[in-house]
This record gives C-alpha cells, structure tokens and sequence, in this order.
C-alpha cells in the first residue's frame, strides 16, 4: 500500500477467490469480501459513541474491495452524505468535493441565503405586514358584502317598482299626466340606485386600493428578496455540480452538470455524488486502486417512507447514481446484466375469448426496454390478436389471464375495475409472522429510484392487502395473500415494509436480499368468463 491510502485502505484477509470483474451496483449479492468488510464497519461504528445518536436513525454506509499496485487486497468504506455535519471524517473516503469548509463558497453563500431566509420570515411576520394584510382582508369583504347587500336591495326596488308600473298602467286613468308621474317618479328612483351603486363602488375601490397599496409596498420586498433567494440557489446549485467532477476507469473527468445533461430531468438532483458509491469509486480511481467488489448497506432505524432494514445490503439508487456510475463504470453497468430467464410458460385454458396460463419466473408480462421475451411477444407468435388485461412483475411467477378478442378484453378490464377478479398470492417470507389480519399502506412511486414503490401517506394512492399465515419454516413464513388493489410492487412493499408484515418476501433484490428467485405466486385466479358469464377459477401449484 502506498502511503497516501494506507490508512484508508483497510486490511483484510482474503480467504475466498477474488472476484475477477467487479460487480453491478444496481444488481449484485455481496460478495463475502464485502460482508466481512461491512462487518469491520460496523465494528468500527461500535467505537464512536458520538455518532451512535446520529446513525440510529438511519444511515448508508458502503464498502469497496479493492487491490492497490502491490498486489495487496483491502477495503476502502463510506458513508452516504455527511455525519455530523462533516464528509471527511478519517478512516472513510472524503467526498469527492468538500464543500463544506467553513470559509470556503458554499458555506458563505449559504450563510447569504440564510440570512435572506430569516429577512423574509421576519418581514412576513412582522406586525406591521400582518395587520396590512388583515386590513387589507377584512376591507375587501366588508366592501364586498355592502355593495351585495346594496344590489339586493336595488333588486327589490326593482321588483317594487315593476308591480306599481304594471298596477299604474291597469289602472283606467284618465289622467295620464298624473301616471306618467308616477313612472317617471320610478324612473328616478332607479336611475339614484344606479348611481348610488357607483359612488359606492367608487368609495369602496378607494379604500381597498389604499389598503392593498400597502400590503403591496411590503410585498414588493419580500418578493425581490424571494428572487434573490432563488437566484442565489439555483446559482450555488449549479456551481456546486459544475465542482463536482467525476473520474471514470480511463481517468477521465467529467462534471455532474454534464453527465446529468442528456438524462430526461436534464439537471442532477440534490445531493448527487454524495451516495456511497461514486465517493468509493472516486477515491478508488485518484490513488489507483483496482475495484474488486461494492456492496451499500443500511444502519439504524428504518424511515418512515422507504424500506430499509438495519443491516441490509441494497443496491445503489437509480435517480442520483445510475447516471453518474455508467460514466464512472461503462460496461459494468450498461453490459451486465441479469442471468439467462427461462422463457417457457404453460397454458392452463384456452377458448376463443381468452387464454390462461401459468408464467415462469423471470418471464416479462409486456415487452420493456431490451429484446427480452415477455408474455406478449411470446403469445402475438400463435393468436392474431391478443390483448393484455394485467401484468405480473418480470419475477413473480404464476396465473394470468390474456383476452384473444376486443369485446373480451373490455369485459375483463371491466371486473379488474369493479374487483370481481379475485386474485390469490402464496409467498415465503424472509421471517416469522403470525396470524392473519389486513394491511392498509398507501403507495406512489419512488421519482429518485424507479421502479421503488415508497409508502406516502399524503400523496400515495390507496393499497390494501389481507394475510394469512400458512406455516413457518426454519425462520420463515409461507403466507397467503389477497390483493384489494393492484398497485405497482404492492404486495411485495406490503411484506417488506416496517409498518406492513416487516418481512421481504424471500428473494426479493429491490425490498430484501437476493436469492435465486423471487419467492411470490399468482397461485389463483378467478372471474366471470367474458363471453359465457361462467364462473371460471384456475389454481397453480407452488414450487418454492
């Protein structure tokens, strides 16, 4: 080891093979390197009593087994973001652009923004600028409310005076200068209450425009400090991602403002480049380490969104990371991919209208972004016309039903809206559960890390799902479940989540660890055919 990360490049006894490419971010079983690497960390986290506090709560730390020009193997470890406030804390790789040295940029500008922060809330709640606007409030409804009293008055007026025009012109008067009195009498009187309505309106504008001339005076501020507040952000935001570069294997460097620059968002969003593993790789490529092998893993308490369970290996996020590790990382990331997926399914029932069958695991329902088979292409080879009603994720296995015609298609999409499909899920959990019972967890898309489903109590849509425990094995739990809904990753958020049964479904790579398969199965299956009305239900062994 060489002496500039000597004291970085932890040791570590290798007792195992190396591996001989390192592995996907994205897709990957730690390697026993990484767990005996992640356990140092741990140990290591153990000794620092003044973190315990800030890292109960939950953080990201990460490890990266590499091999310096020596031929000596070590491990580098990271944390996501910062500690205390700090991103160079010894024994772990520093960010790869510090910027919070107390006088450096950032900060000042930060401290410039705060400060237009503290102007603004004061200013809003001054006294002065909330009785502005209270006045402001209060004068326009009580011109509002006299003027409509005065039209309703004006309104009966009207009413009054059409009844005496219409009684004055039944009358058999002969003296007609005596009538046309009456009606020009009338006459003024609307024409006073017209005019009246306008000098009221006149006097009422007046009074509010005074008001709102000072709410406005006050306003006026707050707002140009507003806009130098956003000024000032978006302008420190772009020189903090222009000064974050990143190294690749070819030792080239590239900013986050340009990496970031042909994704679909087009900028970076917050705190890119803080994660742990382009910090890991960094550090990695500026002292000519060779990665072997990455794992992330979670410490603490869960959040109360995501799912992360304390100990946990997960792989990097899409939103922040993917981006800038396919710069960094090239063909690990972009070529690797995941292992061969046996295309074979089998047909349970067919007739004119629809067609059953029971998908593989590792099977896509439709086509996605590569040339994989899905249940779509796979079917389009032997019905002219097929149209799919409902999908199952590309790792869950089990019984779908696909419509051969429109008016049966139309008829099914009907049940799945109504929820007279009843649909029957078996799963191995990754832990003990009992009982039976009903989880109520409402769930959105994660817009950071898709496809993750996070729980959203305020913007999430409404997810429910019944349980039931079939029976344990060796610490793990076989259990029925019956979706209400059919949210994205419902069933398997459900599981995993520290609110729902705080157990991953087993060999679930996004909520839980990976195995060789994802242990959930579409294991019924029943509905109204769509051309006979029949009650049709179809059942599928479980094979785990």
């Amino acid at each position: 080891m060489t002496p500039d990360n000597q004291h970085l490049l932890h040791p570590l006894e290798v007792t195992t093979a190396l591996p001989m490419q390192l592995n996907n971010p994205f897709d990957y079983e730690p390697h026993p390197l990484c767990i005996e690497a992640a356990r140092q960390v741990c140990d290591y986290l153990k000794q620092r009593d003044d973190w315990a506090e800030e890292v109960a709560e939950g953080k990201m730390f990460g490890v990266l087994v590499c091999q310096d020009g020596q031929g000596q193997t070590g491990f580098l470890a990271a944390y996501s973001g910062q500690i205390r406030g700090r991103a160079d804390w010894p024994w772990f790789v520093p960010a790869v652009f510090d910027y919070l040295q107390p006088d450096g940029y950032f900060k000042q500008e930060e401290a410039r923004i705060s400060a237009l922060n503290h102007r603004i809330a004061s200013l809003e709640s001054s006294s002065d600028y909330v009785s502005a606007r209270t006045a402001h409030s209060r004068l326009s409804s009580k011109a509002e409310a006299e003027i409509d009293a005065y039209r309703t008055m004006m309104h009966e007026a009207k009413v009054r005076r059409d009844a005496i025009r219409r009684n004055t012109l039944a009358e058999n008067n002969d003296e007609n200068s005596q009538q046309s009195s009456v009606i020009l009498e009338l006459e003024r009187e609307s024409q006073f209450q017209k005019a009246e309505l306008r000098r009221l309106k006149k006097r009422w504008d007046d009074i509010v425009r005074d008001a709102e001339r000072e709410k406005t005076s006050m306003e006026s501020e707050i707002l140009a400090l507003k806009q130098e507040r956003k000024q000032r952000s978006d302008a420190l935001q772009r020189w903090l991602f222009d000064h974050f570069e990143m190294l690749n294997g070819q030792g080239e460097r590239r900013t986050l403002t340009e990496i970031f620059i042909h994704t679909p968002q087009g900028l970076p969003p917050a705190g890119s480049g803080e994660c742990c593993a382009p910090k890991l790789l960094q550090y990695a490529y500026e002292h000519h380490l060779q990665p072997l092998a990455i794992a992330e893993f979670w410490q603490g308490r869960s959040p109360r969104m995501e799912i992360r369970h304390h100990g946990q290996y997960y792989p990097a996020c899409r939103g922040k990371c993917k981006p800038i590790l396919e710069w960094m990382l090239g063909d690990v990331v972009t070529k690797a991919g995941a292992p061969c997926r046996d295309a074979d399914y089998g047909v349970v029932y067919q007739d004119e209208s629809i067609v059953v069958i029971d998908k593989p695991a590792g099977l896509l329902s439709v086509p996605g972004k590569t040339e994989e088979p899905s249940v779509e292409s796979l079917l389009s080879k032997h019905f002219p016309q097929i149209y799919m009603v409902h999908r199952l994720d590309m790792d869950t296995s089990g019984l779908m039903v696909v419509a051969l015609t429109q008016d049966a298609y139309h008829r099914l999409q009907r049940q799945f809206l109504t929820r007279t499909i009843y649909k029957k899920y078996i799963a191995l959990l990754d832990g003990e559960v009992l009982g039976e019972g009903s989880i109520s967890l409402p769930l959105r898309p994660d817009h950071l890390d898709r496809p993750r489903q996070v729980v959203d109590t305020e913007h999430g849509k409404a997810a429910v799902t019944d349980y039931r425990v079939l029976e344990h094995r060796d610490g793990q739990t076989l259990v029925e479940l019956t979706p209400h809904t059919g949210r994205t990753h419902q069933l398997r958020v459900h599981c995993a989540h520290q609110s729902g049964l705080n157990c991953p479904i087993v060999g679930d790579r996004l909520y839980g660890k990976p195995a060789r398969r994802l242990c959930l199965h579409a294991a019924e299956l029943a509905f109204d055919h769509p051309a006979t009305g029949q009650r049709l239900t179809f059942s599928s062994p479980v094979m785990f």
